[in-house]
């Protein structure tokens, strides 16, 4: 499976980021996963004006980590 992560920051402190991984359908070939990152983050960024994206990758299989 391959998950769509997004880096969003404070636009007022670029140190203090986050990793929302809400639970979306799958996004298929990492092709497809490029493409809808663009998509994605500007729908996040509109919703949360706070924030400002500040990276993405493609994961491919990789188990989901539990918070500490």
């Amino acid at each position: 499976m391959i998950e769509l992560v997004l880096v969003y920051c404070l636009s007022s402190t670029l140190d203090r980021c986050i990793e929302p991984r809400e639970v979306r359908e799958p996004v298929g070939s990492p092709i497809q996963c490029a493409i809808r990152a663009q998509t994605i983050a500007q729908e996040y960024v509109t919703e949360h004006p706070r924030f400002r994206l500040s990276g993405w990758r493609c994961e491919v299989d990789k188990p989901r980590e539990r918070p500490a």
